[in-house]
């Protein structure tokens, strides 16, 4: 048995919803903490994962959010990651390889472009963005 199915088996109640336009599990333990797992990400084995625990759904949802947003790339990221070939457009829409920050995968995803200034160069080393 899998942690993540031992997890299930602990929670005393389970609401699906709908976050963002994407269909997530919330899941209540008997300490009143908080889980979250979203099932329609890809891979299926890295999204269905629960995340957690968090405080409270406020908490959970916060999290969800922050880590599903587009990423905030900058000239230089894209110049560095077209170099690679992780860098095109898609069908009108320009797209980067990076790595999901809910999965932990690989992906090929959209991205806001903001400036490179000495905050955000501290907040790429620390893996902020």
């Amino acid at each position: 048995m899998s942690e993540f199915s031992m997890i299930d088996e602990s929670l005393l109640q389970i609401e699906t919803c709908l976050l963002d336009r994407r269909k997530v599990h919330l899941g209540v333990a008997p300490d009143g903490r908080v889980y979250l797992r979203v099932t329609s990400f890809w891979p299926k084995e890295a999204a269905q994962h629960w995340h957690g625990p968090y405080s409270d759904r406020q908490a959970a949802e916060t999290d969800f959010r922050t880590r599903t947003q587009p990423p905030r790339v900058t000239r230089a990221q894209i110049a560095e990651a077209s170099r690679r070939g992780e860098h095109g457009t898609v069908e009108g829409v320009p797209m980067i390889v990076m790595k999901h920050r809910w999965t932990g995968q690989l992906t090929l995803t959209p991205y806001r472009l903001v400036e490179d200034t000495g905050v955000m160069q501290v907040a790429r080393q620390n893996g902020h963005i």
